[in-house]
């Protein structure tokens, strides 16, 4: 008797700790442009935010709030930290597999809403059952969003033989369907860039359309104005679909580097601002 009470004091603090590891890695998280230059971001921070999140996972390892947090934060520090793109392929190798992880708990939950087969059934049918999952839209979100940086440092060719571009493609279609305005609409500005930066290869990714991606690119504005990360993707998906429209697109890139920053997103639009004006460079503006 006092063994099993034993245990379930240990099995009570154990759940416990979860939440606590989740909300110390949400204050790592939220100081993680703390001594950054410009769209660089120092290490320690996130990496604080990823190991309590990692401890988080550890401890209940069905908590689908602390698995999306890491896989978000294993993106930053690949996006805005990795400094090489040896270092970006280990971050995003980790991030892979953490959210192989996540999904294969994740369709453990859609089945036990009678969602019978995840990969066969449409974007609809997942998103329709993963709507009552808190957090399964940031799930298939990030994953979507790792599984896109992977791609780019491995190579767009390389991403299209592993079926990246398809796996990338549904996922942030279920996320869209789920909630449109997440991260302020921040699916469809990654199906946009998808469809922009989508090597065509026929009957693999003959889908991507310069068309498709101006379009989600706009509806993404029209969700976030400001949001200066859609505003260079749709810049330059404007001019590689379009080269009449580079006027409007060079005087949208000009306006962006002159308006304030998000605070809370302080990293992440100073990294836009840097590539708005790589592309000023490149178009000789």
């Amino acid at each position: 008797m006092r063994k099993l009470l034993a245990m379930t004091v240990v099995l009570l603090a154990t759940a416990a700790a979860a939440p606590a590891q989740v909300s110390e890695g949400d204050q790592h998280w939220a100081a993680r442009a703390e001594g950054h230059q410009s769209g660089r971001a120092k290490p320690a921070q996130v990496d604080a935010a990823i190991a309590a999140y990692q401890r988080a996972v550890a401890q209940s390892p069905n908590d689908l709030e602390a698995r999306w947090k890491l896989l978000r934060a294993l993106r930053f520090k690949g996006a805005y930290v990795g400094s090489s793109n040896d270092e970006k392929k280990q971050i995003y190798s980790t991030a892979k597999k953490a959210g192989e992880e996540t999904l294969t708990l994740l369709d453990r939950q859609l089945a036990a809403k009678g969602l019978r087969s995840v990969t066969k059934a449409t974007e609809k049918d997942v998103a329709d059952a993963a709507k009552s999952i808190p957090g399964a839209d940031e799930v298939f979100f990030w994953d979507a969003v790792n599984w896109g940086e992977w791609a780019l440092a491995y190579g767009k060719m390389a991403a299209v033989r592993e079926g990246a571009a398809g796996r990338i493609r549904r996922e942030a279609t279920i996320a869209m369907l789920i909630d449109p305005k997440l991260e302020g609409g921040a699916p469809s500005r990654v199906l946009g860039r998808l469809h922009d930066q989508t090597p065509r290869v026929p009957f693999i990714t003959g889908w991507a359309s310069s068309r498709e991606a101006i379009r989600f690119l706009n509806e993404s504005l029209k969700i976030d104005p400001t949001n200066k990360i859609t505003l260079v993707f749709l810049a330059e998906a404007m001019v590689d679909n379009d080269s009449d429209t580079k006027p409007q697109a060079i005087k949208s890139l000009r306006d962006l580097l002159t308006t304030p920053n998000d605070p809370a997103y302080e990293v992440e639009q100073a990294a836009a601002q840097d590539d708005a004006r790589a592309l000023l460079k490149e178009w000789g503006a």
